[in-house]
């Protein structure tokens, strides 16, 4: 039995596998004016700034399309395939109609397609856990199974410093934007559990945006379990974070990474993600 796990590119995940099992990134494409950027992991994102910053017209997203999944789903007889929200994007949708015709020429093959509720670090931790369950050698259904539970131990927590692209994208209105904007005020929310981004906070200066992110976590349930921060030219405050997660949970296991085109495009610069497992 072969089998592969699956993340569209909300996920900051460009790995060739996840602990021994073949990963594969499904992009997702930006659109600024008439130029498509597709999330592949070689966007330019210096580039990609100057064409956001130029363009007055909106901007959008959009998913992977039936034959981009089904393209990658190649002729695995096992497929693990996380997206982003279904609540913010058509990805799992399409995802889902992929293994629905996969299944057409691949009868006996078995597809998990899961929708995060979430994006960014969250989805990645997912997928790194879903292969370490196909190391110890488990069923696909007791996959299956853990996974499901495993979700309903992990969270999103993100802080922002710029609201344009989510203005652009008509998902922030611009009059909050601006008040945002004039107060320097730096946006804290986290992935609902319907799927959504809400706002839980707002903070001034980066030491009080840093500090209430890690209270922020622990009244979710933070407890010194595995952490991911995805963070978008933002080193400096990804290290932050880490060094106050560990001064109060020193066996913490915390990994940073960059978020990618889709994450920054949204998070926008010295925009924060950050996935964690909570109690």
């Amino acid at each position: 039995m072969t089998a592969k796990i699956l993340t569209d590119s909300s996920a900051n995940l460009l790995t060739s596998e996840c602990s021994g099992t073949p990963h594969e990134n499904v992009p997702l494409t930006i659109q600024v004016g008439n130029k498509s950027w597709r999330d592949d992991g070689h966007i330019d994102p210096t580039l990609l700034k100057e064409a956001l910053s130029e363009n007055s017209v909106k901007t959008t997203t959009s998913c992977p399309n039936i034959h981009d999944w089904l393209t990658a789903f190649g002729d695995s007889d096992e497929i693990f395939v996380f997206t982003i929200s279904g609540a913010l994007s058509g990805s799992y949708n399409a995802a889902k109609q992929a293994a629905t015709e996969y299944h057409t020429t691949h009868p006996k093959a078995k597809i998990l397609v899961f929708d995060s509720h979430s994006a960014g670090p969250q989805v990645k931790l997912l997928a790194e856990k879903t292969g370490e369950l196909i190391k110890e050698g488990l069923s696909f259904k007791e996959i299956v199974k853990k996974i499901e539970d495993y979700q309903e131990h992990l969270n999103l927590i993100f802080a922002l410093q710029d609201l344009t692209n989510l203005v652009n994208s008509g998902r922030v209105s611009g009059a909050a934007a601006k008040v945002m904007g004039m107060l320097k005020l730096n946006v804290i929310g986290r992935a609902s559990v319907q799927g959504k981004f809400e706002s839980i906070g707002k903070a001034r200066g980066a030491k009080k945006t840093y500090s209430q992110i890690v209270k922020k976590m622990i009244e979710y349930g933070y407890n010194g379990g595995k952490v991911a921060i995805d963070h978008v030219d933002n080193l400096a405050g990804a290290e932050a974070i880490e060094n106050l997660l560990l001064s109060k949970f020193p066996d913490a296991k915390i990994t940073i990474g960059k978020c990618g085109g889709l994450c920054s495009y949204y998070a926008e610069n010295g925009g924060l993600m950050i996935g964690y497992e909570s109690k």
